[in-house]
């Protein structure tokens, strides 16, 4: 059973150091969304204004040294996987040629 759960844990470091290595596919994302040539499904737009705003605003637990830290991490990695989910639907409609809107 611990193995199991090992590689889950190194699942998730892989996950997000996939997401740093294709920073320049989310730059193209985002950049394409300003520009209204690709429409983010609304759920992953909303989940990421309330994560970030939830990280950069001090009304969390922020007070409390290592609970506040905890809880801001939790948020970044469920930021990291939301955002990694859209970029597999970006370049799936990148390689299909369309522009797809939710």
């Amino acid at each position: 059973m611990s193995r199991v759960t090992q590689l889950r844990k190194t699942g998730n470091i892989h996950t997000g150091w996939q997401l740093v290595k294709n920073r320049k596919t989310i730059w193209c994302m985002l950049k394409d969304v300003w520009r209204g040539n690709y429409k983010m499904s609304g759920l992953s737009k909303w989940l990421l204004l309330a994560g970030i705003a939830y990280v950069l605003l001090p009304l969390d637990f922020d007070w409390v040294p290592f609970i506040g830290w905890v809880d801001d991490a939790f948020v970044i990695v469920l930021l990291v996987k939301r955002l990694q989910k859209e970029a597999h639907r970006y370049v799936r409609a990148k390689v299909m040629g369309r522009k797809v809107h939710y």
